[in-house]
């Protein structure tokens, strides 16, 4: 569907936005549709950041939980209470107590799902860290808890390097950064190395999310119509 940019110049957006934010755009022939196409392909983007790090933190706390159950007396074991199995850090430890205190703060019971969906990307792309190699990665790798059929090569800093990668773009497009670049080959090649790394964790995963992911996906249909 093709996108409508009409209703305002750069005049308008200055004023709005404000001059320093519009500057980006100003070289453009329309400067306001080069800003609104902007903005709409950040929340494209944001719907596959959702999806690939909905199904990252199923997949790890899946892993974790089965880990947890394995070294532990406990039955249906919340990995997320036994922080010590893990090594994580004040930061990490600090983020699920917030989780759990929010949903208290709402009425709502800490259960396991609603703890697991409270925490931020942060905490999920943080436990993939080299210092957490030995505890949180090993259980994510282990056979024992279900593996990762996916990515026979387990290499702990590769699988890092692309959810980091994602989650700069989550901060990026969430935060109201700009996507333009003012060179546009660097633009192209910063906006297919996002979208690589989307396909390649959500391939590692499972590819049938991967390819569902892509499926839906609205962020070609968008860098598509990029006004000049």
């Amino acid at each position: 569907m093709a996108m409508n940019f009409k209703g305002a110049d750069i005049n308008d957006l200055n004023v709005w936005f404000s001059t320093a934010r519009l500057s980006r755009y100003a070289s453009a022939k329309d400067p306001a549709a080069l800003y609104a196409w902007d903005v709409r392909l950040a929340k494209a983007y944001l719907e596959d950041v959702t999806h690939v790090e909905v199904l990252l933190r199923n997949f790890m706390s899946h892993r974790l939980s089965r880990d947890c159950e394995s070294r532990t007396p406990c039955h249906d074991c919340r990995w997320f209470d036994h922080p010590e199995l893990y090594g994580l850090n004040v930061s990490t430890v600090s983020s699920i107590d917030k989780a759990k205190a929010r949903l208290s703060h709402e009425g709502r019971k800490p259960s396991y799902d609603r703890v697991i969906a409270a925490l931020t990307f942060d905490v999920w792309r943080f436990m993939l860290v080299r210092r957490l190699e030995p505890t949180v990665w090993r259980a994510l790798r282990s056979r024992t808890n279900g593996g990762m059929p996916y990515y026979p090569g387990t290499k702990r800093a590769e699988f890092e390097i692309h959810v980091a990668e994602i989650y700069r773009l989550r901060n990026r497009c969430s935060h109201q950064e700009h996507l333009v670049l003012e060179n546009s080959w660097d633009e192209m090649a910063m906006l297919d190395g996002y979208s690589a790394s989307l396909r390649w964790v959500a391939e590692r995963i499972d590819p049938a999310a991967a390819d569902w992911i892509a499926s839906n996906s609205r962020v070609d249909d968008v860098r598509g119509q990029r006004p000049d």
